[in-house]
């Protein structure tokens, strides 16, 4: 009976003593992502994912991880679409261990920067189905809207471009993307009056925007030529 006593006791501080261990590991991968340590975050999430790869606070750290870590490198113009897919294929995992909706916003961010990181190297791709992947998880993701029209747009989809972009605009009047992208449309299809009613609306929304302050003057001009010359 002791001897079991005993032996009751051995397992039960070697399971207090790797709960300890699994607590300090994660609190020292928080730690490292708070403070912008992202390599060392990465090794003791990791580690916390060896003992136990259903931690979902471990793999939540461990995405955020290397979110961070592409996100630096995408400011220094680097080359990303591998830390991107990591990034994307940590969130995947994640989902199938937590999926709610704490983790929604990040993983449908990730999978934008996964699509666009995509075409950059290879402007052929076909990221449709990573961006209604990022729709779904997040239909106030309109970064991922405004790319897909943009690709909708290219592939000769005007119709769908001009609804996506006319969607943006309706749910969100300060997405200025949209407001761009949309005149831009008109512009190329020679509709130069739907392109300055769009430019200028969006101008109002936001006088600081460089590109709607210059389109709008380009289309006004052009309207001024359209009326003197008659043809308009």
């Amino acid at each position: 009976m002791a001897r079991r006593s005993f032996a009751i006791a051995v397992l039960l501080f070697s399971a207090f003593f790797i709960l300890a261990c699994r607590g300090d590991t994660v609190s020292r991968g928080n730690d490292a992502l708070r403070i912008g340590d992202y390599d060392r975050a990465v090794v003791n999430f990791s580690k916390a994912l060896d003992e136990n790869p259903l931690d979902r606070d471990a793999r939540y750290g461990l995405a955020l991880s290397y979110y961070a870590i592409a996100e630096e490198k995408e400011k220094l113009d680097g080359q990303t679409l591998p830390l991107w897919e990591r990034t994307v294929a940590e969130f995947r995992i994640l989902w199938n261990v937590d999926s709610t909706t704490s983790i929604r916003e990040a993983y449908s961010n990730s999978l934008f920067y996964l699509s666009r990181a995509t075409l950059s190297e290879n402007s052929r791709a076909n990221v449709l189905p990573l961006l209604d992947r990022s729709i779904a998880l997040d239909s106030s993701n309109f970064y991922s809207f405004n790319l897909k029209a943009l690709i909708f747009e290219n592939l000769g989809r005007t119709d769908e471009a001009k609804d996506i972009y006319i969607y943006t605009i309706t749910r969100d009047s300060t997405f200025m993307s949209a407001y761009v992208n949309l005149g831009n449309l008109y512009w190329n299809e020679g509709d130069v009056p739907a392109a300055w009613d769009i430019w200028s609306m969006g101008l109002q929304r936001d006088s600081t925007s460089r590109a709607l302050r210059h389109w709008t003057a380009v289309a006004e001009d052009s309207l001024k030529s359209m009326i003197e010359s008659g043809k308009l």
